[in-house]
């Protein structure tokens, strides 16, 4: 009887700063539990809590606050270590000598098979400890697109997965040899990859001849979300389903006495169904986060980015605006015009979608991990 063979290891060093980063890590190792035959055991760690609890929470929190209402502030941030690397090499070689004989034994603790980073504050505690420790390749998982801070180069990994090949040609401009740079795709959850799941809309009552426009309205201003909703509230044959995640000031702003939310309005807070809200959809209104133009696009749904975070998200909204993939507005007023433009000419989207979209590229990035890892192993 043929012995099974023990599954190879891949660590993934991730952070919950934002969203993208462990989206990503959670959308392999969600790929890797479907596909046995890959023979992998993915495992997720929060790198950056790790390393620095307290330095992690007081960035999170400096992150929100710029983000939400300093976004200029944010930029210089973003900027100015964008081109100058000392700050953030700073923090990482005070950080080492204090904290390395633990990060070792979380590392060692996983045996891993290949090690990949997908948040690149870290990038030089990662790789330092990876390649003084461990007989194992680097690999960094780039979630920015287009837009690529300097500090996913820094230092320079074994190879590097990225969404696009006009994320890799910004890459490569940062000196990242080409042959490193394998673009294919952003992993997003499985649940792409399969058929629309009605069921999310059966409670919600939505006229059957309506088409369907989704709103991630999280970390936008109550303000500006109830001008956004007025505006919206004027398009005919069409319901609008908002969705404010994880952020209770805004839920408890428009479920209040005082506010009343139009007809064809339906309010939803947290939610673990989001996929089957954008493919339900004819059109989603968001943030150029990462993961969610990843994701709309992954689900040939065009887009309007209603919100640009100076920085890590100018790139993902170059990428929607250069290709056609959506419209970039933020003004309520310009945001009706473009969901009145889009639902119009959807037909038009579709094939500009499709060229970008690749719902399976978690698997993708799976089966060339198996053959490198064999490959490696001959």
């Amino acid at each position: 009887m043929q012995q099974k063979q023990t599954p190879d290891t891949i660590l993934i060093l991730s952070s919950n700063f934002g969203q993208g980063h462990m989206a990503t890590a959670r959308a392999l190792k969600s790929a890797a539990e479907k596909h046995h035959d890959l023979n992998f055991n993915i495992e997720v760690v929060d790198f950056s809590d790790e390393v620095s609890s307290i330095f992690n929470t007081a960035s999170k929190r400096i992150y929100e606050i710029n983000a939400k209402h300093t976004p200029l502030i944010h930029k210089w941030i973003y900027t100015s270590t964008d081109k100058n690397h000392l700050p953030i090499r700073f923090i990482n070689a005070l950080n080492y000598p204090i904290r390395r004989k633990a990060l070792i034994g979380i590392i060692a603790a996983h045996n891993p098979a290949l090690i990949i980073s997908n948040y690149p504050i870290w990038q030089y505690i990662a790789y330092s400890i990876t390649k003084e420790y461990f007989d194992v390749e680097f690999a960094t998982l780039i979630t920015d697109s287009i837009t690529v801070h300097s500090a996913w180069a820094q230092p320079d990994s074994d190879f590097y997965l990225v969404a696009n090949e006009p994320t890799a040609a910004s890459l490569h401009k940062l000196g990242v040899a080409n042959k490193k740079i394998f673009p294919l795709g952003y992993p997003v959850h499985e649940s792409f990859t399969q058929p629309v799941n009605t069921s999310v809309l059966k409670e919600l009552d939505i006229p059957s001849t309506d088409q369907i426009v989704t709103i991630s309205a999280s970390s936008l201003r109550a303000g500006y979300v109830k001008r956004m909703v007025k505006q919206l509230a004027l398009i005919d044959k069409t319901t609008f389903i908002l969705i404010d995640g994880r952020d209770e000031v805004l839920l408890e702003s428009l479920r209040a006495d005082s506010y009343e939310l139009p007809e064809n309005f339906r309010l939803i807070g947290w939610t673990d169904k989001m996929p089957e809200y954008i493919k339900n959809a004819a059109l989603i209104i968001t943030k150029a986060g990462g993961s969610t133009v990843m994701e709309c696009i992954a689900a040939k749904k065009p887009m309007i980015i209603n919100k640009v975070i100076p920085g890590q998200e100018e790139g993902n909204a170059e990428l929607v605006d250069r290709f056609k993939l959506g419209i970039v507005a933020e003004k309520p007023r310009d945001i009706a015009q473009a969901v009145r433009q889009i639902l119009s000419q959807q037909e038009d989207y579709a094939p500009r979608l499709a060229k970008f979209a690749q719902p399976d590229a978690s698997l993708h990035i799976l089966q060339y991990l198996r053959e490198r890892l064999n490959t490696r192993k001959q």
